[in-house]
């Protein structure tokens, strides 16, 4: 199946705007901040002003390290401080370039580096109650705005984005905003033979079929006034999806086993998490199809892609779990930071249920060996990877013997096995290893 894709790493333009977020501030405004790295760069320590408040860490040293810009990249370079830097999840032993979504750990405190979108002013904008859509980074807001966008209008939306990121959230969302009086029913296109699936959509009449006892009038009709969600649309079998373009076109169902089409009004909105154009071009969905369904499209984006909506989404979250205002240790906070996601915001929700029953009640959230198994089993990615997912066999030995071979230099690591450097890093980090052990003195 095609994997869905991940814009591809671009080097900044010396004028490229580049920042510093602080995402979990120890003081003053809940809500994440950030910083446009100047062209003198940050001195990062205890009692320097970075943010809106001095550093008051007391892991941090005065003179703990530097971001400096250096032509087309920013560099971090750790000053011999007591605790050390960490580039995401790794200890920072010399200069490192500094890559789009790098986590930084200086002392206790967290920053994340962007080379995308300058210094924001972030807030916590949020559709209320519903925490899978917390964030106010570019790539939320662009869904909040495509929701808005096309809400009340009468179109088929496509809604395309991995497990666990909020594809029903955003249908929910569009009928809610529709105005639409009729119900919001939701149907699951793979759990179906393709004769049931018909008679799910579109009804039966008594006797149509082996078990057909009584009538059934079917979603379709069920939804009249309404939203229909086709969740997994990808899964529709090929055969049943011509009489589905019908339906999309003429607005009329006819029930299995009957001779008579019954007109309904129905907003559809059709969800996978596998690229339905992919498919069309693989012959595995019906390009008219699609065409009638994609009148507008929203693309979800993974966690890993807007890493600085975690604390967010964990406060947002944690209140889900009537946990508002537990706190989290800065162990906790870094591993959340560079987990890779691959069950998105579903899988973060796992892993702070799992922190709430293992923490102290009262205490911060603590990453626990509950937590860095909840971790560990969260790491397996699901069939729809992206597209700089790992080869299999990169397990612990494997990234050993890269590492022993390369003398420690995650960027040719990265190069040879065909990963971005962060993702190497986070790798590397799920696997309890540093590259600083590996290189040659």
């Amino acid at each position: 199946m095609p994997a869905i894709a991940r814009p591809a790493p671009r080097t900044p333009s010396l004028d490229a705007p580049r920042a510093l977020l602080l995402p979990f501030p120890r003081s003053g405004s809940a809500l994440a901040q950030s910083r446009s790295i100047p062209r003198d760069g940050f001195l990062l320590g205890r009692g320097e002003r970075v943010f809106d408040e001095p550093f008051d860490d007391p892991a941090m040293s005065h003179r703990h390290a530097e971001v400096l810009l250096q032509g087309a990249e920013a560099v971090v370079h750790d000053l011999g401080s007591a605790a050390g830097t960490r580039l995401n999840g790794a200890a920072v032993h010399d200069s490192h370039a500094l890559a789009e979504g790098d986590v930084l750990r200086v002392g206790d405190t967290m920053l994340l580096y962007t080379s995308a979108g300058g210094a924001p002013a972030l807030g916590e904008e949020r559709i209320p109650g519903e925490p899978e859509l917390t964030g106010a980074s570019p790539s939320i807001e662009a869904v909040r705005r495509s929701v808005e966008a096309v809400a009340a209008h009468p179109r088929t939306v496509v809604v395309t984005g991995e497990t666990g990121t909020g594809k029903e959230i955003v249908a929910r969302q569009l009928h809610r905003l529709s105005g639409r009086a009729g119900r919001f029913l939701a149907v699951n296109c793979g759990g179906f033979t393709e004769g049931l699936l018909a008679s799910e959509l579109f009804g039966h009449v008594r006797g149509a079929f082996t078990g057909a006892v009584a009538e059934q009038q079917g979603l379709f009709r069920a939804a009249h006034a309404g939203t229909l969600l086709l969740d997994e649309a990808g899964d529709i079998p090929l055969a049943l999806q011509p009489t589905l373009l019908r339906v999309l076109e003429t607005w009329e169902v006819r029930p299995v086993g009957s001779s008579r089409d019954v007109p309904v009004d129905v907003r559809v909105v059709a969800a996978s998490n596998r690229e339905l154009v992919g498919m069309v071009q693989q012959g595995l969905f019906r390009a008219e199809l699609y065409a009638r369904l994609a009148q507008w499209v929203i693309r979800l984006p993974p966690l890993r892609d807007h890493r600085e909506d975690i604390p967010a989404l964990c406060r947002a979250l944690l209140a889900r779990l009537d946990a508002a205002g537990r706190t989290l240790t800065p162990d906790l906070e870094e591993a959340l930071l560079v987990h890779p996601w691959p069950l998105n915001v579903r899988g973060l929700s796992n892993v702070l249920s799992i922190a709430l029953i293992a923490s102290p009640a009262g205490e911060p959230l603590e990453l626990g060996p509950e937590v860095r198994e909840a971790l560990q089993d969260n790491h397996v990615e699901p069939a729809s990877a992206p597209a700089d997912a790992p080869p299999a066999e990169l397990d612990r030995a494997h990234l050993e013997e890269l590492l022993r071979t390369f003398g420690g230099r995650v960027a040719e690591v990265a190069r040879h096995v065909g990963v971005s450097r962060p993702k190497l890093y986070r790798l590397l980090w799920a696997a309890g290893l540093d590259p600083a052990q590996f290189r040659v003195r």
